[in-house]
């Protein structure tokens, strides 16, 4: 056993209990990412006014913000003496209750205070710094914590699998839920989103205090004090499996971003583009295929845990990236082909269409999808463990908070290329946002229709107009056609692209069952294997 660590109990078995009091956190960690990139887009634009190219400035200011506090947070969790929660759950505990009111305001509809545009993103970057700040506090702790759970490989990939299960499971509820409880559709200028997030915001600080109290590490290090720079900050990126991992982790995170995002407007302003308009204007319900897809996409994940969990046993976790990866390309040429509906003429003052796509085919689309993305996703989750036993064989010592910090932070800028590149396309494509006009600008639009297509973006009879007080809610139920195929592409061509990076970064992944169990071993016996320098070098020449 290196010098140093400490195992408070035999590594290897992991309770039941202790797994699932670990993966209790992750329904903070799957269920706020997805409330966040499937509602959020949809949330500035369709409810509080904002542009959608002013929204890719607002992600990319506020993923600035997450990324300078990360190596902050890393450092100070490494280097806080274990105590009854450990070096990490401390935090998560504190931090906890912040979640709670950081989502509440994340999700605050601002149109409600001011109609100034330029007022509305200062309020939503501020709110958004706040919730970033309160969301690395709990993450970077929890993301550590996971690799002091054991050091035995077969049974961190168990723990894992039970986490992701955790993650996949609040994935789809909160994909589902809350667009139950608030939606653009409801013309309540917002109201609703504050419910939403209340509920859920209580949700997840109950899941993060569960862990923070019941979960217990075997693994337990001594404090480990850095002084905060960029060059020890990014001290973790000179082992070169820690960069293959952070290649694929990437990835993974920025197509899960576009896809996530963009998916909801794909469905609405693409795919069904005149059953949104026809339900919009009338108030009809319609079946919710997006909602339903990408609850069955996120089921799917949990269904391929078993499947991926196989093809490591028999293969390797390089392989099971891959196939996830290449399935996820193949399916994305699917979609980017899939005809979408069109107006054929206008009967009684409503639009016949051509069906389009039909529904189950879209179904199975988000189940073929979801086993796809969840050998992309599962994989860096399971190895992230295996990768700090590599920096503790690299570096001599121990240190997955300043792991779990450059990850987060890396991890978190590779989200903010995937949350804001659709959106500035999008933009420039023509995409017109929710707008709110007095009583008397809407009556001049009312009369003189060429000043509404200038001033709006569109004619006025392609928005469905509420009155709230003495103004109105202009929201738009169709899109202009560059704008539909801005949308089309951003989200078939972008996880693509970024899919094959991935692919070729697995190629050069070597860390296997055996390796992993090599350098466990060695480092246990380095204060009594004379040849150890000799083993260790020759351990990373492998790699």
């Amino acid at each position: 056993m290196s010098k140093g660590t400490v195992k408070s109990a035999p590594a290897g078995k992991v309770s039941l209990g202790n797994k699932l009091a670990f993966a209790s956190g992750d329904i903070f960690g799957g269920g706020s990412f997805n409330i966040i990139n499937f509602l959020f887009v949809p949330f500035l634009t369709l409810v509080v006014g904002i542009p959608m190219y002013w929204v890719s400035v607002i992600l990319l200011f506020s993923k600035f913000w997450d990324g300078l506090i990360d190596p902050f947070i890393g450092t100070v969790t490494d280097g806080k003496k274990p105590g009854r929660l450990g070096k990490r759950r401390y935090f998560m505990l504190i931090f906890a209750p912040v979640v709670l009111v950081a989502l509440i305001l994340l999700f605050f509809p601002w149109n409600l205070v001011t109609n100034s545009v330029a007022l509305k993103i200062v309020l939503v970057i501020f709110m958004y710094i706040l919730y970033a700040t309160a969301q690395s506090f709990v993450l970077i702790p929890y993301y550590s914590h996971a690799s002091e759970m054991t050091d035995d490989f077969t049974e961190r990939n168990k723990v894992n699998a039970v986490r992701i299960a955790f993650s996949l499971t609040s994935s789809i509820v909160c994909v589902v839920v809350p667009g139950m409880i608030a939606s653009p559709t409801k013309g309540d200028s917002g109201v609703s989103y504050i419910l939403m997030s209340s509920v859920f915001g209580v949700i997840f600080a109950l899941s993060i205090i569960i862990t923070a109290l019941f979960s217990k590490e075997q693994i337990v290090t001594p404090p480990v004090r850095k002084k905060i720079s960029f060059r020890q900050f990014f001290r973790p990126l000179k082992v070169k499996t820690y960069r293959q991992y952070l290649g694929m982790q990437m990835c993974t995170s920025m197509g899960m971003a576009v896809m996530s995002s963009f998916f909801f407007t794909y469905c609405d302003f693409y795919l069904r583009r005149y059953t949104y308009l026809e339900t919009m204007e009338s108030g009809a319900s319609r079946f919710p295929i997006a909602t339903v897809t990408a609850g069955l996409m996120f089921f799917a994940q949990i269904i391929a845990l078993p499947l991926y969990l196989y093809i490591i046993r028999k293969k390797s976790k390089r392989f099971a990236y891959i196939f996830g990866a290449s399935l996820w390309i193949v399916l994305s040429v699917i979609l980017m082909f899939l005809p979408a509906e069109g107006a054929i003429s206008v009967v009684n003052n409503s639009i016949v269409t051509t069906a389009g796509v039909p529904d189950w085919f879209v179904l199975v689309m988000g189940v073929a999808i979801g086993l796809g993305i969840g050998g992309t996703m599962f994989i860096p989750h399971s190895a992230f463990g295996d990768v700090c036993d590599v920096g503790q064989l690299y570096f001599g010592e121990r240190t997955e908070g300043a792991f779990s910090g450059l990850t987060n932070f890396l991890n978190t800028t590779a989200q903010a290329i995937g949350l804001s590149i659709p959106p500035l396309f999008i933009g420039m494509a023509g995409y017109v946002e929710t707008q709110y006009i007095s009583v008397e600008q809407y009556n001049s639009y009312l009369s003189d229709p060429q000043s509404a297509l200038q001033q709006l973006g569109m004619a006025l009879e392609n928005f469905k107009a509420t009155l709230v007080g003495e103004t109105y809610q202009l929201t738009p139920v169709i899109q202009v056609e560059s704008a539909q195929q801005a949308i089309r592409f951003t989200l078939t061509l972008l996880p693509i692209a970024i899919c094959i990076v991935g692919i070729i970064i697995a190629f050069k992944y070597k860390l296997d069952k055996d390796m992993q169990t090599k350098i466990v071993n060695l480092i246990e016996s380095k204060d009594s294997d004379p040849d150890y320098e000799s083993k260790r070098q020759e351990l990373l020449n492998q790699l």
